[in-house]
């Protein structure tokens, strides 16, 4: 049975433009997650002295996209070497929904950023940061900062958070042309051939 891979035929520009989606998708979302996805500060604090960056590894869902984006690239790989119909199918809805996750899971976290980054998990992060900075103790740190608490913190997304979304949205139509590839790859296999009447 001959595989994507050992294949000799010149792949269709339909496999191609799924094959490029889905590898630009899985790295445009891996690095996406390794990046800064928002910065928490004060609104009192005009200078920024006290931002702090949020990065998508930093959170359990950067970690699930970076995840899902390297599982999206050994997906495309099992998808060409998979000879079985079937088996493409099934790995191509694999890569829709890894797709759909690495879209769905920062969208959540920008629609409620201030919940997701700010509140107690954000303060403590820049009574972490300060702390390493002043070379004080940490709790010393969050007394100091007890008027500012008292007052609104400042979460503003960052590009990194939509880099992620994009790749996301690429994984997705990676997935979708794999569905079509599949299904038209099928079609021609079983198109029948005409009996010689010798």
């Amino acid at each position: 049975m001959v595989t994507g891979i050992t294949s000799t035929a010149r792949p269709t520009a339909l496999r191609l433009a799924g094959t490029a989606c889905v590898a630009l998708g899985a790295i445009a979302a891996g690095v996406g997650a390794t990046r800064e996805w928002a910065t928490i500060g004060f609104t009192a604090d005009v200078e920024r002295a006290a931002d702090v960056s949020v990065h998508g590894i930093d959170v359990w869902e950067g970690k699930v996209v970076l995840f899902a984006a390297v599982a999206a690239l050994l997906v495309l790989l099992a998808m060409r070497i998979s000879g079985s119909r079937g088996t493409r199918r099934g790995l191509a809805i694999t890569l829709i929904v890894l797709g759909a996750l690495c879209v769905a899971l920062p969208i959540a976290d920008g629609v409620r950023a201030k919940d997701r980054f700010g509140g107690v998990e954000g303060v403590d992060r820049i009574a972490r940061t300060l702390s390493a900075q002043l070379g004080l103790p940490e709790e010393v740190v969050r007394e100091r900062l007890a008027d500012l608490l008292a007052q609104d913190l400042r979460v503003e997304i960052s590009p990194g958070l939509w880099i992620t979304v994009a790749g996301g949205v690429l994984l997705v139509a990676g997935g979708i042309l794999g569905l079509v590839w599949v299904r038209r790859d099928g079609a021609n296999a079983t198109v029948p051939v005409e009996n010689d009447p010798g």
